[in-house]
């Protein structure tokens, strides 16, 4: 059990190969980051955590490190939870957890059904399961109905099961699911932030395309989905096996061919065709802890191949041989490529 007459903390300690410790008020910062962002936080947050990421590469290694120790976490009545007082807490457990094991947290030991303890009590987790993968990291999970829900880097989905309904939520990431019969016949569903899918005996894949949640993207692998967007009166619309679609506030869904490369991440693979290189890098961060940058003056220059998810290191450095670019590293969470 926590005591309270703990003594004040030092500096974390960082791991062997890491430039610096990392100093306890930054720690605090990560702490608060993690609890504003954890239930499902609106565009002004998630921005505003990342401009902090950015600010400096111990946030953004502190934020990484915060990340990968959720899958520490359990409900404590020991420890408080309210948002004013988690920050503190983390940290706390943090300080007390260093003294045992020299702080080796895990950058992505995050294992599925973990609970975050500064949120436990409050409504993102009060009613399901929730599932998580860390950076870099994918998974498939399989529920209990024979459903199987392979989530993707850096994904967040709750389950609700219960006698009348089945549905999952995706709050952020990319999951592909392949649903099953179920033998008492409930109903099916997949929700985003602003759609509600159906599927009909399928295979599908569904993402969250853009930072702040307002782009879901669709792409249906076999069978078939209905799409619809609660609260407009736009028609839903049935995709079928080969198609896909992209649903936002603003954007009426409708049916396009579909990405052959959808779900070559369910392989560890990212291919590009004539990708440009800024949003190939933006792509290749889904996958990899810390911060990479592209220089304008090279974000043009087109992209094409299949590149491993598990390594990203070595994407990179294909990247720039291939494509005679420079890899400045200020740490290694922080690369920006550029010219030679």
């Amino acid at each position: 059990m926590m005591r309270d007459t703990m003594a004040a903390p030092g500096p974390l300690s960082a791991r062997p190969g890491d430039p610096e410790p990392i100093p306890p008020a930054i720690v605090r910062q990560a702490a608060q980051w993690l609890v504003r962002t954890t239930d499902a936080p609106d565009a002004d947050t998630l921005a505003a955590c990342a401009q902090w990421r950015q600010q400096d590469s111990r946030h953004e290694l502190a934020w990484q490190r915060m990340q990968g120790m959720r899958g520490e976490f359990r409900m404590r009545d020991d420890l408080p939870l309210a948002p004013g007082a988690a920050g503190q807490t983390i940290l706390r457990y943090c300080e007390q957890r260093s003294r045992r094991t020299a702080l080796k947290w895990s950058m992505a030991g995050l294992g599925v059904g973990a609970l975050s303890l500064v949120a436990a009590r409050e409504s993102f987790w009060a009613d399901g399961t929730v599932l998580r993968t860390a950076t870099g990291e994918q998974r498939t999970v399989a529920l209990s109905d024979g459903t199987s829900l392979t989530l993707n880097t850096d994904t967040v989905v709750r389950v609700h099961y219960d006698a009348q309904r089945r549905r999952v939520d995706l709050r952020s990431g990319e999951m592909l699911v392949a649903t099953a019969v179920d033998p008492a016949d409930r109903p099916f569903s997949v929700t985003t932030t602003h759609a509600l899918l159906t599927p009909l005996g399928t295979r599908f894949v569904v993402r969250h395309v853009s930072a702040d949640q307002s782009l879901t993207r669709v792409a249906v692998l076999e069978g078939r989905v209905r799409v619809e967007q609660p609260g407009t009166d736009r028609p839903a619309l049935v995709l079928q096996a080969g198609e896909q679609t992209d649903v936002g506030p603003r954007k009426m869904p409708g049916a396009q061919p579909l990405d052959g490369n959808a779900q070559a991440w369910t392989q560890g693979m990212l291919v590009a065709n004539r990708m440009r290189l800024d949003d190939f890098l933006r792509e290749l961060t889904r996958y990899r802890a810390g911060i990479l940058r592209c220089d304008a003056r090279v974000a043009d220059r087109e992209v094409s191949g299949a590149f491993r998810i598990d390594d990203t290191d070595k994407t990179l450095q294909v990247l720039a041989s291939v494509l005679d670019l420079s890899l400045r590293y200020r740490t290694r969470y922080w690369v920006n490529v550029g010219p030679v």
